[in-house]
């Protein structure tokens, strides 16, 4: 192989793999709707755990949101490289 047909073959490995991190952010939109979703359960049965559940949720949120953040974090570099 020549070094142009190495070259749109690294481009095109390039745009896939960021596309394959759009399914991480995928994930963490499907993990952020079931946290919210949990929580939404327990306190609608039991009332009185309000503040102790949301603390967790909360915590479990911020966690998942980060791993998108890092996801499109990697996606931005690898664009830009």
């Amino acid at each position: 192989m020549d070094a142009e047909s190495m070259k749109y073959i690294a481009e095109a490995a390039k745009y896939l793999s960021v596309g394959l991190i759009s399914l991480v952010m995928f994930g963490v939109a499907k993990g952020v709707a079931q946290i919210w979703v949990a929580i939404i359960s327990s306190v609608s049965r039991n009332p009185n755990v309000k503040n102790d559940v949301s603390l967790f949720a909360w915590g479990g949120a911020a966690i998942t949101e980060a791993i998108a953040l890092y996801a499109l974090g990697l996606a931005i570099v690898l664009l830009y490289i």
